[in-house]
């Protein structure tokens, strides 16, 4: 039985993508679905899959729901199941993240009051894209370029207890010079699940759990986690001061 912290259910083509971009990021998965056909497939290309009754807790509890894992993704093509699933594995494990996709905004107000952590509209998604297409076609043509020719990434940074980042001003973090990172803004859980950007115009001071947003290569995000873990954060050029 594979101990994987992160399981997809839903084998789909979203469930399939959702899996190489997670493995792109070193992040290995489990998929899962009732159908054994979609499994079938996913096992026919290499993936680790295999079929499951998600309407059993007891068979959720032994894939380690309630225990080691730590995330799920619900992508079943139909909503039912999505919904049935994230209710049960919120009564199996409060702490657990629940990543859901909907088919609407209302589907969407459904599964986090079902107990999702986030949701996900491909629909809305795809249309933010199709208006950026129009009005920018030349800065989608340079994010096709980095972002999805994986030049570059973007990646959420939790602040740690007794972080030199603590106290800072989201405006003064000046990472570009530090680790060549842009930093799009930060989510204080406290204050809800919304981003605030950097250039807001918020003075938001950083304090620990908030959940910095930053985009740029790689190699550049794993030293930045780096430092911020073993608070050894580069000093700015001239300074010597973390």
């Amino acid at each position: 039985m594979s101990r994987r912290d992160t399981l997809i259910f839903g084998c789909s083509a979203l469930g399939h993508e959702v899996a190489m971009q997670l493995a792109d990021r070193g992040i290995e998965v489990f998929l899962y679905s009732n159908d054994l056909d979609e499994v079938g497939a996913l096992l026919a290309k290499g993936l680790q899959a295999g079929v499951i009754d998600y309407t059993d807790d007891e068979k959720l509890r032994d894939i380690g729901i309630g225990s080691w894992v730590k995330t799920i993704f619900c992508l079943f093509s139909e909503e039912p199941k999505n919904l049935f699933l994230t209710l049960s594995a919120r009564a199996l494990d409060d702490k657990l993240k629940i990543v859901g996709v909907c088919e609407s905004a209302s589907s969407g107000e459904r599964l986090m009051a079902a107990g999702a952590t986030k949701v996900i509209d491909p629909y809305e998604i795809s249309g933010h894209r199709v208006h950026e297409l129009i009005a920018r076609p030349y800065l989608v043509e340079m994010l096709e370029n980095t972002v999805f020719g994986k030049h570059i990434d973007i990646a959420e940074i939790e602040i740690p207890q007794h972080s030199p980042l603590s106290g800072s001003l989201l405006n003064d973090l000046q990472l570009g010079k530090r680790y060549n990172l842009i930093v799009i803004g930060v989510v204080d859980l406290e204050l809800g699940n919304q981003l605030i950007f950097s250039n807001s115009g918020v003075a938001h001071r950083l304090d620990a759990g908030d959940i910095l947003v930053v985009i740029g290569p790689m190699r550049e995000i794993t030293r930045l986690k780096q430092g911020v873990c073993e608070n050894s954060l580069e000093p700015l050029p001239g300074s010597r001061d973390p």
